[in-house]
């Protein structure tokens, strides 16, 4: 980098000073060499070869060449000390300059050695820092989003209860009958905000930063079946038919077992709630990689390519007149892929007119603490 003429000056003076201390300690030195040293024997023998051979002075040439490598030496490390103090200063200025809010700046130097790793550790902070405020930022629109999606879904629901309630309240009706009918739509809609309110309750508790996944122990392949089991009345009423396909030996692995019991159930009821049109659900065990998948395939009708990369997301429906008819909240997958991911597992889905799987990979043991 480029000295100013303030450091310069400041340089040149000092070694002035240091190459007069140096001449002083040099006639101070050659004094008591001539004086003392000299006068050993064979110290006294090789200074007068010296000076036979190339003059009278040449017994201080020892000397000489002592204080020049000293003088040079101290020079080096002066000036490499006011280079170093000169970065100093604009890192610190550049810092200053980052502080007040510019994040997206960078350091313009980096010097060699340790300051150059506190500057690689500045930018690394500034990254961090910068990387916190983005995530905060999306968490805040998050939540913001969140709020309004929710206020939305219970409006309608409410409104409706509100709507029948108010007419019973107001004798608006013409018989018994019709009083069972509207008390019986407003139970269905508040059936329906119950089940918005606890996927809420549920998506929020996976989702928090805090969340964690107890490690228990248990045979997966018993587990799948118990959940499967619950659902074949269902699949019977819907007219489907629900296959299970299992390994013989048990599978053993730890995870929190209340969390995967919600991923499957979520998975084999949304094959019975939207594979109608279709006749058979098939749900898979097997062995993958170092750990375990799980499908889920129905062959109903398939959705569409491009609703699949959206469809973890919360609150994303494929159809928002089926999810109405089914009593959908739009959470369940987002809360599934949440607590996969707090068992360090993958979620994905794949549909063709064939068949539409959903795939779940979990690892046999979940490694940290989480």
């Amino acid at each position: 980098m480029k000295l100013s003429t303030k450091y310069f000056f400041r340089i040149l003076v000092d070694l002035l000073l240091s190459l007069l201390i140096f001449y002083a300690l040099f006639q101070t030195a050659a004094y008591f060499a001539n004086k003392y040293l000299y006068s050993i024997p064979q110290i006294k023998e090789y200074v007068w070869m010296l000076r036979r051979t190339f003059g009278t002075d040449s017994f201080k040439i020892p000397i000489i060449l002592l204080a020049t490598g000293l003088f040079a030496a101290w020079t080096i490390v002066r000036i490499r000390k006011y280079v170093e103090q000169k970065q100093m200063e604009q890192i610190i200025s550049e810092l200053h300059y980052i502080a007040k809010g510019n994040y997206e700046h960078v350091i313009s130097i980096r010097p060699e050695g340790n300051l150059g790793n506190v500057v690689d550790s500045i930018h690394a902070l500034v990254k961090s820092t910068r990387d916190a405020m983005e995530e905060e930022r999306r968490l805040e629109q998050s939540k913001d989003d969140l709020v309004t999606n929710v206020s939305h879904d219970l409006r309608t629901p409410l409104t409706s209860i509100i709507g029948y309630l108010g007419l019973i309240e107001q004798n608006k009706y013409t018989d018994e009958q019709q009083i069972k009918q509207y008390a019986h739509i407003a139970y269905e809609k508040a059936k329906q905000m119950n089940v918005l309110v606890n996927d809420l309750f549920e998506y929020t508790k996976v989702r928090n930063r805090g969340a964690h996944v107890s490690h228990t122990q248990f045979d997966l392949v018993e587990l799948v079946e118990q959940v499967s089991v619950g659902f074949r009345i269902d699949a019977q009423e819907a007219g489907l038919s629900l296959h299970v396909d299992t390994p013989d030996q048990k599978i053993e692995m730890t995870g929190d077992t209340d969390k995967l019991v919600r991923v499957l159930e979520n998975l084999i009821s949304n094959a019975v709630k939207y594979g109608r049109d279709g006749t058979d659900i098939l749900v898979r065990v097997f062995v993958e990689g170092r750990g375990v998948a799980i499908t889920v395939a129905n062959n109903g009708a398939p959705i569409p390519a491009e609703y699949l990369p959206s469809l973890f997301e919360r609150f994303f429906r494929v159809e928002g007149s089926r999810s109405k008819e089914t009593g959908g909240s739009g959470l369940g997958l987002a809360i599934a892929k949440s607590i996969i991911d707090l068992h360090q597992g993958t979620i994905s889905v794949e549909s063709t007119p064939e068949w539409t799987t959903f795939t779940v990979w979990l690892p046999r043991t979940i490694s940290g603490t989480l």
